[in-house]
């Protein structure tokens, strides 16, 4: 396995919420390289990250990220209406609700950010235009 397979990997697995120890184990195993080198990843991630994960098409995952949290929306939707207990009823809204935050956070909060960060820069340079 190459240094790019080895830190997509990387980042996927502590995406899924593995520990670095057990990242470190598996890819020493999966790429047969030594700890040495994942932990060096680890540590060197600051310089290789940004370039890595821009080579991703930002639009084609945040399209994906959206479409995830509509289907999570819909399922926990259809369980609200075909479950009669209501403590599954109170799980299906709290997950719509999770759904709909989740959603808020990943498709309209980075454009405000953006926005905000202009204007804070028109601010600094002393041109502010409403």
């Amino acid at each position: 396995m190459d240094v790019v397979s080895r830190r997509l990997e990387l980042l996927k697995l502590e995406g899924l919420g593995f520990s670095q120890a057990e990242i470190v184990k598996e890819l020493n195993v999966k790429c047969a390289c030594s700890s040495r080198t994942v932990y060096n990843d680890f540590e060197t991630r600051e310089s290789w990250q940004p370039t890595l994960q821009s080579v991703v098409n930002s639009e084609r995952v945040l399209l994906k990220v959206v479409n995830r949290y509509e289907q999570i929306y819909r399922q926990a939707s259809v369980r609200l209406l075909t479950f009669s207990e209501e403590a599954s009823q109170l799980g299906a809204l709290n997950t719509m609700l999770k759904a709909n935050e989740k959603l808020c956070e990943t498709a309209v909060l980075p454009d405000l950010y953006s926005r905000l960060e202009a204007l804070e820069e028109k601010a600094k340079k002393g041109v502010f235009v409403p």
